[in-house]
């Protein structure tokens, strides 16, 4: 075999090396995700007490007219930003997959409304995570308040399923948030939560 050979020989093989480790590498990247991780109480141990810190602002949604939505006695959870949390949030928050109208298909999870439930309810049935979650309630207006929160990162989620009006216009269902990061005793205010499809976010 020649020497021209031998180095032809030598390229191609080691383009077949590279080429399977991206395959490998991109098999891996693309199985991590899916998986949960570990609930690593250590991870939320400082957000279990009580802080001096506090958070308010509005919830909404925007309908398909503009309008801001608001709805009175919707659920507003400040969950803290773990890798358990951040998990259930990339997957089911960030990427929200429900429809946002009941005449749209219904997915697996039913209406609209049940597909909210079903969401939250992946989170809020896990009793290990409970003691470090905190809920209020947003006012007509959608404003809300926590207060005795510690320092940390946390996600503010609220599921809205209700309407600003008669009009089918001003009406909409949806997953409002907002990530926020806590320093100790401070007051965060005028905090806007909501869908992220607007400038707002």
């Amino acid at each position: 075999m020649t020497w021209p050979d031998r180095q032809l020989r030598c390229r191609f093989i080691c383009l077949l090396l590279i080429g399977s480790f991206h395959v490998v590498s991109a098999q891996a990247v693309a199985s991590g995700p899916s998986t949960p991780p570990v609930f690593n109480e250590k991870e939320l141990f400082t957000y279990r007490a009580k802080g001096r810190g506090g958070a308010a602002g509005q919830v909404f949604l925007r309908a398909s007219s503009g309008k801001a939505v608001t709805q009175a006695g919707a659920s507003i959870y400040l969950i803290p930003m773990v890798s358990y949390t951040r998990h259930w949030f990339d997957k089911n928050v960030r990427d929200y997959s429900c429809p946002s109208k009941s005449s749209e298909p219904p997915m697996t999870q039913g209406s609209p409304t049940e597909c909210l439930r079903a969401v939250m309810g992946q989170l809020l049935t896990d009793k290990r995570l409970i003691p470090y979650l905190r809920t209020t309630r947003a006012n007509p207006t959608g404003h809300f308040w926590f207060t005795k929160v510690p320092a940390g990162r946390y996600y503010v989620v609220s599921p809205l399923e209700g309407s600003g009006g008669a009009h089918q216009d001003e009406r909409a269902i949806g997953m409002a948030w907002l990530t926020i990061d806590l320093e100790a005793d401070e007051k965060a205010t005028n905090l806007v939560v909501t869908d992220c499809k607007s400038s707002l976010c």
